[in-house]
């Protein structure tokens, strides 16, 4: 009997396991998706110049824009938003969960920070990133975002 339990709630248990993790944007009415929390209003700043102007802005909250250059293959919790030759990770804290397709630019509403990678986790980024781990060497240094908010422009 305990055995047919077990089953059972395995069985139930699987769905959540194996469901697609892709978080439902709400779409506002200039056609954009916007995920996590609602974006607040205020212009956008290139992620590059934030970049620019670090002692500015890290651990601040503010909003940045940029182009999206990378998402997680693996479950969609990051994208890379650059701005030239600038450009900064996106941490999404698992809250929500991007399409792993996403592409064009994006607005994220978070915390600019510059962290240290060990080489371990910076290896793990570049094969969720669909890269080969063994192109990476020693630590890296990255800006990141850890957003409340990604939206997803339309048309880009």
């Amino acid at each position: 009997m305990k055995r047919l339990i077990a089953m059972m709630l395995g069985l139930l248990a699987a769905p959540l396991v194996c469901a697609d993790e892709v978080s439902t944007p709400v779409i506002t009415a200039s056609g954009s998706a916007v995920y996590g929390e609602a974006m607040p209003l205020g212009k956008p700043l290139a992620v590059g110049s934030a970049i620019d102007q670090a002692d500015q802005w890290l651990a601040r909250p503010g909003k940045f824009e940029g182009r999206i250059t990378s998402v997680c293959q693996n479950r969609g919790c990051w994208l890379v938003l650059a701005d030239g030759e600038r450009h900064a990770r996106v941490f999404s804290g698992h809250s929500f969960f991007l399409p792993k397709d996403t592409t064009g630019t994006a607005v994220v509403h978070g915390r600019l920070s510059q962290r240290t990678l060990n080489e371990g986790f910076a290896r793990h980024l570049a094969e969720d990133a669909g890269q080969d781990p063994a192109a990476i060497s020693g630590e890296q240094v990255e800006y990141r975002i850890d957003a409340v908010s990604v939206e997803i422009l339309p048309g880009s």
